[in-house]
């Protein structure tokens, strides 16, 4: 017992100094993280930016406080969100990208994560860049709600910014999914905290294999 309260203190202080760092502590480091030197100083590194910046912190260590999602979740998701505002080009891009971080981490917050199980696509062991995120929440006994998002380049159109996957499951059905989004219909293999999806049956013009690949469970 004692072994275990010392392991969940340890991931616990592992898990704020990685919170400290994404939330760009030092004055120095913030600025190499939010005025990268590929960007345009008067996107990223205006006062209207830095200011929504601090904002989202502040939600973000809100988050980390409040939500039972697990922590390392909040934190990678933070770092991939971290890449793809840097990848932006125009106002709009940068307002919606503050939008959407915003939106996800009130809803971590907001919604009991305990019957949700998250995965993020990962390639040659690391997260996969565009991000491929999926959730799978246990509705009731028998049935799960399979959702997710794959992310595109974040300066297109909003509704071509990412790919949904949306699916309504019985348990005894989870291996065969079918994305109602886009009739993709995929091969799910369950390995502890790993997922493997395959493509079944394709469909033109639907990006059906951004699902395609190996997950990591967080928990």
């Amino acid at each position: 017992m004692h072994w275990k309260f010392a392991l969940n203190r340890f991931k616990i202080c592992q898990s704020l100094i990685s919170l400290s760092l994404v939330l760009w502590a030092t004055p120095s480091y913030a600025q190499k993280l939010v005025c990268p030197f590929k960007a345009k100083p008067r996107l990223l590194c205006n006062a209207e930016t830095l200011k929504q910046k601090q904002q989202l912190n502040q939600l973000l260590f809100n988050t980390y406080l409040s939500t039972n999602a697990p922590p390392r979740l909040i934190i990678d998701t933070q770092i991939l969100w971290q890449k793809r505002i840097q990848q932006c080009k125009n106002k709009r891009c940068i307002q919606q990208q503050f939008e959407t971080r915003s939106d996800d981490l009130n809803s971590y917050s907001s919604l009991n994560q305990n019957l949700t199980q998250h995965f993020i696509q990962y390639k040659n062991g690391q997260t996969a860049d565009p991000q491929v995120h999926l959730q799978i929440h246990q509705l009731d006994q028998n049935r799960i709600k399979i959702e997710g998002i794959a992310y595109r380049n974040p300066n297109n159109h909003r509704n071509k910014q990412s790919v949904a996957f949306l699916a309504y499951q019985n348990q005894d059905q989870k291996n065969q999914v079918t994305n109602n989004e886009t009739a993709c219909q995929y091969g799910f293999n369950f390995q502890k905290a790993i997922l493997t999806i395959r493509l079944i049956k394709n469909q033109p013009h639907q990006s059906c294999d951004r699902f395609v690949g190996n997950y990591r469970l967080y928990d």
